[in-house]
C-alpha cells in the first residue's frame, strides 16, 4: 500500500507541479546557490529532522505549522521586514483549512511575482501531530523588484511546463503522475484463501499455498489552477485529472492483465480569507481528498476503490470521494466544519452510503490540540452482519467522536488520544471505540529516533444480547495510522480489535527514512469457542528520495497468526509475508 512517501515540490519545474521533487536534494542544490539564511527567517527547531512528504499524498490533512524559510536580504533591516511581512499577509490564508496543492501553488505563485522576492518554492513535512503536515514555504529576499509573468501560454517555451499561466493573481498548471510497483507476498491469506475470499464478488482467481507475485502501474493526468477572485480576500481553485492504473499477475483476487480509466479528482472551491483577523472560510464540491485527523474514522486512503475490476491494490493510487461537500469557517484557533460524504465504491457493488457531519477544532500553534466530531449515515444498503447471524442495517448509525492531544510536553514528549461513541436511529446499537498514545522524540541524537506505543480498542458484538456492540468503522485506514499490520488488515478490520503498537522511526537525513512497527492484535469479543488472539506482525517501511523526480518505497512485514485465524482455517494458516517495492516519478 503506497501511503505517505517523502517529497516536496517547487512551483518552477513539473516535478513541482507534481508535488514528487525530493526535498533534500532540492535543498541541497539551493544551500549551494543561495545566501545565508535571512534574519527575518523562523528558526529551525535544533535537532529536528522532518521526512519530506509528497504534496499530492496529502491533500486534506491539516497544516500543522507553517514555516517561513527566507534567504538573503534587500540591503536595509526594514525593506526585510517588510518583505516578510508581504510573506505573511499571502500566506496566512493557507492555514485556513486543510492542505490543498493548487491553492498553495497559486501562493507560491503569487509570491514569485512580487517585487524583491526570487526562488520562492514550497514543500510539505511530517508534523508531530498524527494527520497533519508541517508546510514550508522557501524564498530568498533581493534587491531586484522586477515581476514575473511567466507560463507556456505566455512564451510559448517548452522549458515552462507544466506552468501555463503563473503571476501574482493567478496559477494554471498540467498535473502528471507516473507509479509504479513489484509486490511478492509469501502464503496469502495465511495460506488459505479459500477461508476469507469465497463470499467476495471480486475474487475471480485467488492465490493459493506459496509465493504470488505480480506488478501495477497508474498514470494521473490533468489539469489544477487556482485565482483571486472578486477582491483581495477571495480566490477561487479547483483540480480535474483522470486516472489510468493497471495490473498484471496473480495479485490476492485475480490473475488476469487489466487496466481501468476514470475521473479522479475533479472538484472547485472557494476561499475567503483575511489573514490579518486570522479569520477564513472555504467551500468546495466534487470528487476529492479528505480525512478527519490523523484517519481513526475517516482516511483519504479509504475514499476510493483499489481493487477487482480498479486495478492496482497495493498502489492504491484512487483516494477520493465520489461526491464531497465540505464547508470550513476558521477565527484564530477555532476551527468549524462541515462534511457530507460518497465514497467511491465499485461501480457494481455501490451501497449508497453517504457519510454526514460537523467537526469543532482548537488547535494552538504549539501546545493543545482538541476536537469534537459527530457524523451520521443518512442513507446505506449496507447490512452488517452481528455475531448471532443477524445483520444490522448501516443507515441510521451516529457516532460522537472526541480528540484531546498535546504536541510538546517537555523532554520530547507528546501525546494524543480519541474516543467515539455509535448508536442508531435505526437499531439497537451501542458501540464504542478509542486509542490513547505516547511518543518520543530523541532530536539531539542521530537519525532523531523516536518511539511511540499506541492502545487502541474498537468493540465487538457480545453474544446474548439485542444490541449490535460492534464499533463499524469502514474508512479507518492510513499506512502510517490505522493501517493495524500491512498484512493483518487484509482479513482484520477496525472492529472487534484490541491492540498494543510500537513504533520505532528514524532516518540518517531528510530523504531517508525508516519506520519499524510491531502489532499485536486480539479480539475484543472472542470465537464462541474461545479464541480471542488474532496473532502479530512486525513491518518495516522504508522511504527514499532518490532524486528531485524519482522516489521509492518499500514495504516489508510478516504476520504470525493467532488462535482465531488458526481457528478459521481449521489449523492450516502459515505466516504472511509480504514485499512491496514502488516507485514513483514525475516529470
Amino acid at each position: 500500500m503506497a501511503h505517505a512517501l517523502p517529497s516536496s515540490a517547487r512551483l518552477r519545474g513539473l516535478g513541482a507541479a507534481l508535488g514528487l521533487t525530493a526535498c533534500a536534494t532540492l535543498a541541497a542544490a539551493q544551500a549551494a546557490q543561495r545566501p545565508e539564511r535571512s534574519a527575518v527567517s523562523d528558526t529551525p527547531a535544533p535537532g529536528v529532522v522532518r521526512a519530506a512528504l509528497p504534496p499530492q499524498q496529502f491533500t486534506g490533512y491539516a497544516v500543522n505549522l507553517l514555516f517561513l524559510d527566507l534567504y538573503g536580504g534587500t540591503g536595509s533591516d526594514e525593506g526585510d521586514r517588510a518583505l516578510r511581512e508581504r510573506v505573511e499577509e499571502q500566506t496566512r490564508r493557507l492555514r485556513s483549512g486543510s492542505f490543498n496543492q493548487p491553492l498553495t501553488e497559486q501562493v507560491v505563485a503569487a509570491l514569485g511575482a512580487l517585487p524583491g522576492l526570487r526562488d520562492v518554492s514550497y514543500a510539505v513535512y511530517a508534523s508531530e501531530r498524527p494527520g497533519s503536515i508541517v508546510l514550508v514555504i522557501s524564498a530568498t529576499l533581493s534587491a531586484d523588484t522586477k515581476p514575473v509573468v511567466h507560463g507556456w501560454l505566455v512564451d510559448g517555451q517548452r522549458s515552462s511546463l507544466p506552468v501555463l499561466y503563473e503571476s501574482s493573481e493567478a496559477l494554471l498548471r498540467l498535473q502528471l503522475n507516473v507509479w509504479g510497483g513489484l509486490y511478492s507476498d509469501y502464503n496469502p491469506w495465511f495460506g488459505s484463501a479459500p477461508t476469507y475470499t469465497s463470499q467476495s464478488p471480486i475474487a475471480l482467481d485467488p492465490p493459493g499455498p506459496g509465493r504470488t507475485s505480480w506488478a501495477e502501474g497508474m498514470v494521473e493526468f490533468g489539469i489544477a489552477g487556482a485565482t483571486r477572485f472578486g477582491g483581495p480576500d477571495l480566490y477561487l481553485y479547483g483540480e480535474a485529472t483522470g486516472m489510468t492504473s493497471g495490473a498484471t499477475g496473480q495479485d490476492l483476487f485475480r490473475s488476469d492483465t487489466r487496466t481501468e480509466t476514470m475521473w479522479e479528482k475533479v472538484y472547485g472551491g472557494v476561499l475567503w480569507a483575511q489573514p490579518e483577523e486570522k479569520r477564513s472560510a472555504r467551500l468546495s464540491v466534487g470528487r476529492q481528498n479528505w480525512q478527519l485527523n490523523s484517519g481513526f474514522l475517516f482516511s483519504r486512503y479509504a475514499a476510493g476503490a483499489n481493487a477487482g475490476p480498479n486495478p492496482a491494490l497495493y498502489l492504491n493510487p484512487r483516494t477520493t470521494y465520489q461526491m464531497a461537500v465540505l464547508a470550513e469557517a476558521r477565527n484564530g484557533p477555532l476551527e468549524l466544519e462541515y462534511f457530507d460524504l460518497d465514497p467511491a465504491e465499485l461501480k457494481a457493488f455501490d451501497s449508497n452510503t453517504r457519510f454526514q457531519g460537523l467537526r469543532a477544532g482548537w488547535l494552538e500553534d504549539a501546545g493543545w490540540d482538541l476536537g469534537l466530531a459527530a457524523y451520521r449515515v443518512p442513507r446505506s444498503d449496507t447490512r452488517l452482519r452481528n455475531g448471532d447471524g443477524s445483520f444490522t442495517p448501516r443507515k441510521g448509525e451516529r457516532t460522537l467522536n472526541l480528540r484531546a492531544g498535546h504536541r510538546d510536553l517537555g523532554g520530547g514528549f507528546s501525546t494524543l488520544a480519541e474516543a467515539a461513541w455509535q448508536d442508531s436511529t435505526e437499531a439497537a446499537v451501542s458501540a464504542r471505540a478509542w486509542y490513547a498514545q505516547l511518543a518520543y522524540t530523541a532530536k539531539t541524537l542521530p537519525w532523531t529516533p523516536s518511539l511511540l506505543y499506541r492502545y487502541a480498542s474498537f468493540s465487538g458484538d457480545r453474544p446474548g444480547t439485542a444490541t449490535r456492540e460492534a464499533f463499524d468503522a469502514p474508512l479507518s485506514s492510513g499506512l502510517d495510522e490505522w493501517v493495524q499490520g500491512v498484512n493483518f488488515k487484509k482479513v482484520v478490520t477496525n472492529t472487534n480489535l484490541n491492540s498494543h503498537r510500537v513504533r520505532l522511526n528514524g532516518g540518517p537525513d531528510a530523504r531517508l527514512n525508516f519506520t519499524l512497527d510491531y502489532y499485536h492484535l486480539w479480539a475484543d469479543v472472542p470465537l464462541p469457542t474461545g479464541q480471542k488472539t488474532y496473532g502479530n506482525e512486525l513491518d518495516l517501511v522504508v522511504r527514499w528520495a532518490i532524486s528531485k523526480q524519482l522516489f521509492f518505497l518499500g514495504v516489508t512485514g510478516i504476520a504470525w497468526p493467532g488462535d482465531v485465524i488458526q481457528a478459521q482455517t481449521q489449523g492450516a494458516a502459515r505466516p504472511w509475508s509480504t514485499i512491496q517495492a514502488s516507485l514513483f516519478w514525475g516529470f
